[in-house]
């Protein structure tokens, strides 16, 4: 791999298919090389790593300054595709569609009458269960952000909002698990953007789901 800083090469790519193990001194010569030829201003990814390397990379810190695709073909592609744009400090302004966003939203809250019941609620329609109490809950959504539910205090307004709202990829088969298991929904309203439902959730809360808006690594 150190052979292409002389290469004179525009883009690189380094498949690491067959890399079942990375030292501290191996990952030190992935970052040289990713320095010297970032600063002759060519393109350089790394794609196809095993879970295990791809954890080592992650842990490292590694994958935030070297781009990690996950297949050769992905990495070629981003490679004859176009440059992000660049202010005068060399700094791109705006995300690649393969790079995840910096932040996440980190928690989400909502008050219920029944923990438990809002609790395997959720977890039936394909959130994760992490922690269940006789007044508080957390479940996992989609790229972390955790739903802490609490037991409200007064009583919920029936038809009250839901204090979120939530995407899925397919949402005509989503309409259909909840009306399969007997949840009110209503029509999908087709849209532009969205299309989406709604619900009668816990609590009585109404709840929106909608099709995904998500344009790149999450």
């Amino acid at each position: 791999m150190t052979a292409a800083i002389d290469d004179q090469q525009s883009a690189v790519v380094a498949d690491f298919q067959d890399i079942s193990y990375m030292s501290s001194a191996g990952l030190r010569a992935v970052l040289i090389v990713a320095k010297a030829l970032r600063q002759r201003g060519a393109r350089f990814a790394l794609c196809s790593m095993t879970p295990v390397i791809a954890d080592v990379f992650t842990i490292s810190g590694f994958s935030k300054v070297i781009t990690v695709l996950d297949s050769r073909v992905e990495a070629l592609a981003h490679m004859r595709g176009p440059r992000a744009a660049a202010d005068d400090s060399g700094k791109t302004g705006a995300l690649a569609d393969h790079e995840r966003p910096v932040f996440a939203i980190g928690h989400v809250r909502m008050p219920v009458e029944d923990v438990r019941s809002a609790h395997d609620f959720f977890v039936r329609h394909g959130l994760r269960g992490i922690l269940r109490k006789a007044d508080m809950a957390i479940l996992e959504l989609r790229g972390g952000t955790h739903l802490i539910l609490n037991r409200s205090e007064q009583p919920i307004e029936d038809g009250a909002k839901a204090p979120f709202d939530l995407m899925v990829d397919d949402v005509d088969q989503v309409w259909r698990q909840f009306t399969d298991d007997g949840v009110h929904a209503t029509d999908i309203e087709r849209g532009n953007i969205h299309d989406l439902f709604h619900i009668t959730g816990p609590s009585g809360y109404w709840i929106r789901i909608s099709s995904s808006h998500v344009r790149g690594a999450v």
